[in-house]
């Protein structure tokens, strides 16, 4: 595939300039390829991106959906790449007019809230942890589950962002587009981070990144993952770092002196529509609503 025809690169260096992450970028690169493949494939013809025009990207729009049966989310999020890199080709003057400027996305109507974990599958999770006595287990679950933090997040926290008095303590965090948020730490992170930091002292580090490897490297995204991976297959619980993201919400809202907007700035979101969701009807609420009718 030729990226120079393409603009790929150049493409990678407009998303650069604009502060996206690297996760964003590999998903926005890999997504374009995609339909590109589609579209050589489907026309037998060489993708020139002036040559596009609307109808095309809404055949392939139908195509995700209806052949390969693709969820909304996931077609979605090809779509909005596709946006980004047809306005990136006109702003730039390669391409005349973005065929990609009126695509619609998929319209969904789920009265469900982000998956999250079931109670009794959270505190498996935590007995499990606990179990282990391994204090970066402990530090980075009660990181994950009583913060909210994003990973990108939880691997770039500095010991210099902790705060911990002796009945309190803030986390600054620095989210998507350089964000700031301070999150008031509960006790059960507070104990995790000082017994955490103990250890680590032992070992000598001189990086001021929290969470350190057994390599004495700062933390990387697929270490977290290799280590909820673990946590997954021992407890025969599906674990995604997201799930505890969710988790965090739904309990901040149960609280009695929470609402929307407390989430809105605790998971540092950009507008309140992200974080209206957590407001929804969970499926296993509704299945247990349904479930109690009595024969009418």
């Amino acid at each position: 595939m030729d990226n120079k025809e393409y603009y790929l690169d150049d493409f990678v260096d407009y998303l650069n300039k604009n502060d996206k992450s690297s996760g964003t970028i590999s998903t926005y690169t890999t997504n374009i390829n995609d339909f590109i493949k589609y579209y050589t494939e489907s026309y037998g013809e060489k993708f020139i991106p002036g040559n596009v025009i609307m109808m095309d990207l809404q055949d392939y729009r139908n195509y995700l959906l209806n052949i390969k049966r693709q969820k909304a989310s996931t077609i979605n999020n090809k779509i909005a790449a596709l946006k980004e890199y047809f306005y990136f080709l006109q702003s730039h003057s390669i391409i005349k007019n973005n065929p990609a400027e009126n695509l619609k996305k998929i319209r969904t109507n789920k009265p469900t809230a982000p998956k999250g974990f079931s109670d009794s599958d959270f505190r498996k999770i935590k007995r499990y942890v606990y179990r282990s006595q391994k204090i970066l287990w402990i530090v980075v679950f009660e990181l994950l589950s009583k913060t909210g933090v994003r990973v990108s997040e939880l691997i770039n926290i500095r010991l210099c962002d902790i705060t911990i008095n002796d009945r309190s303590g803030n986390l600054r965090v620095i989210g998507k587009n350089q964000k700031e948020r301070n999150i008031p730490l509960h006790l059960d992170v507070r104990k995790a981070i000082i017994s955490y930091i103990e250890e680590r002292d032992k070992m000598s580090i001189s990086s001021d990144y929290l969470l350190i490897s057994e390599r004495k490297r700062p933390f990387t995204r697929s270490g977290i993952f290799k280590m909820l991976k673990r946590w997954e297959n021992d407890t025969n619980i599906k674990i995604h770092p997201h799930m505890f993201r969710h988790h965090f919400a739904i309990q901040v809202l149960n609280t009695p002196n929470a609402d929307i907007n407390t989430v809105q700035y605790l998971l540092g979101h950009e507008s309140i529509e992200s974080s209206a969701i957590y407001l929804k009807v969970r499926q296993e609420d509704l299945e247990k609503s349904i479930n109690a009718l009595t024969d009418y």
